[in-house]
């Protein structure tokens, strides 16, 4: 089964493609809300140890920022139909994850500490919540753009994301003089 939409999923083209009788499905969840939840999780935590497995490498907070965004794009672009599924619902609500945290939030959260640590070194009165929901705005739109504009003679990833970091955040990189 190759959904293009959440909208295309549905519990019989689920079980057809498992090759199980549909009232199995019952035996696993109890509605298609929860195996959607299940997978945004089981996605979401991938894009997470990626970002979280980059910022490991990078000792001070801007590097960490900066590895942090770019394995976002890096899994964006190695994964384009897991991306498009991941950001491409409409955002409806799903009456069954009331009380639950969206599956995006640990990987959301991971981006927001990350921008923190570099606000907090910068010594910049910057909401963090407000600067990585720009921050995730902007890598959404350049490796969307970038996939859906393959002729457009881009720059590389990373220099574009690092003038992303460095003009959103107004951080000072020393050496820099552009």
């Amino acid at each position: 089964m190759t959904a293009q939409a959440e909208s295309d999923v549905s519990i019989r083209a689920v079980t057809r493609t498992a090759g199980a009788a549909p009232q199995s499905f019952y035996l696993q969840f109890a509605d298609l809300d929860e195996l959607l939840y299940a997978v945004y999780a089981l996605e979401f935590e991938d894009l997470r140890q990626a970002m979280a497995s980059a910022a490991g490498t990078a000792p001070a907070p801007l590097a960490s920022l900066l590895a942090v965004c770019n394995a976002y794009c890096d899994y964006a672009r190695a994964h384009p139909g897991r991306y498009r599924l991941l950001t491409g619902t409409r955002g409806q609500v799903h009456e069954a994850w009331n009380g639950q945290p969206l599956p995006g939030t640990p990987a959301f959260a991971l981006l927001q500490e990350a921008v923190a640590a570099v606000l907090t070194e910068q010594q910049a009165d910057t909401d963090p919540f407000l600067a990585a929901s720009t921050l995730w705005a902007c890598l959404h739109g350049l490796v969307t753009l970038r996939a859906s504009r393959p002729a457009f003679p881009w720059p590389p990833i990373e220099n574009m994301v690092t003038m992303l970091v460095t003009h959103l955040l107004g951080v000072v990189v020393a050496g820099r003089d552009d």
